[in-house]
């Protein structure tokens, strides 16, 4: 069986960020962005905050297998 390890949260918080900072752009220049421009900047969000999600997920797995060790021995 693998070690289990924590990940590192460095890049989910840079993505997070990252994210903040689309919203932010979203949120205030919305009105002068083309469609295309929207839709490019949603499906960026999008991807964003999929990866944080999957990010969350194994963090998840990987907390719950450790805590399932540590009261099995």
């Amino acid at each position: 069986m693998a070690e289990l390890r924590r990940q590192d949260i460095q890049q989910v918080n840079i993505t997070a960020e990252q994210l903040a900072g689309l919203a932010q752009t979203l949120f205030e220049y919305h009105e002068k962005l083309d469609h295309f421009q929207l839709r490019t900047l949603c499906s960026l969000v999008y991807d964003m905050s999929s990866r944080i999600h999957d990010w969350t997920e194994r963090e998840e797995e990987i907390v719950l297998k450790l805590e399932d060790k540590n009261r099995n021995g």
